[in-house]
């Protein structure tokens, strides 16, 4: 009896499902990857120390991509332009101190709140107001693409808003005495008060109660992360995780209403 000889159709076999399996390979790992956007410069949410991104934002967004067995991308880019990389699908979403706003909730989807930042206005410290009514007729700087921006305006209109690219810039401007006030969260000025010993103080006044959660296309992809991240993030919230990062970089937890 002739013997078969299974050796070369074994071969070609393994060989064609070894291509077929590196073939296959990136597509699977692209699926099982978040690609995150931030500024990283806006402290202290999504900026870079030591050449490496941190913050709340940040560190909040790791844990969930983690939990849910992601590898993460991170992309940094100036903050008007992140929205259009959600369009454009270079991004998944942007964890940087980002307000739920009637506007943006009309394009993209939003997950669960995870930080509550009422907004406010800080000044000098010797200056002499004490209220944001105070500031009425006089100059204010806020960020060209910030709602917080938006927010004071809407708030009260005799105040003069000047408007500034960066959010740094704002800062600047209030530090070299070319605007009387800044305007943005009241966690993230106090913050950066105690972080950068800055001769500044927080007037008295809300302008505005601020929802931050993480914005997705409003897609499939979008609707599924979405519902993975509300998922994560109230077993973050009842575990304390939340609240331990918020005291770490906050000073004290900004993540109840």
């Amino acid at each position: 009896m002739k013997k078969i000889k299974f050796l070369p159709v074994l071969t070609a076999l393994a060989v064609g499902l070894g291509l077929l399996f590196l073939t296959a390979q990136p597509t699977l790992a692209a699926k099982k990857t978040v690609t995150f956007g931030a500024t990283g410069t806006s402290f202290p949410t999504a900026y870079k120390k030591d050449g490496k991104l941190v913050g709340f934002d940040v560190e909040v967004a790791n844990k969930i991509a983690k939990r849910l067995g992601y590898q993460t991308k991170w992309v940094t880019a100036d903050f008007d332009g992140l929205f259009g990389s959600i369009d454009n699908e270079k991004i998944d979403t942007i964890p940087n101190d980002v307000a739920i706003t009637p506007e943006r909730k009309q394009t993209y989807l939003f997950s669960a709140p995870y930080n509550y930042e009422p907004t406010a206005v800080a000044v000098q410290k010797d200056a002499k107001f004490k209220t944001v009514k105070d500031l009425e007729g006089h100059k204010v700087a806020g960020g060209l693409a910030s709602n917080n921006t938006k927010s004071l305006k809407k708030y009260d209109s005799k105040i003069d808003v000047v408007t500034f690219e960066t959010r740094d810039q704002t800062f600047q401007a209030l530090t070299s005495g070319h605007v009387d006030g800044v305007v943005n969260t009241r966690p993230i000025l106090k913050a950066l008060i105690r972080e950068k010993n800055l001769p500044w103080k927080v007037v008295s006044g809300t302008v505005a109660n601020t929802k931050i959660a993480f914005p997705f296309k409003n897609d499939a992809r979008g609707k599924k992360l979405q519902k993975q991240f509300n998922s994560e993030l109230k077993q973050l919230y009842k575990d304390g995780t939340l609240a331990k990062l918020s005291i770490k970089y906050f000073g004290y937890d900004t993540t109840k209403s």
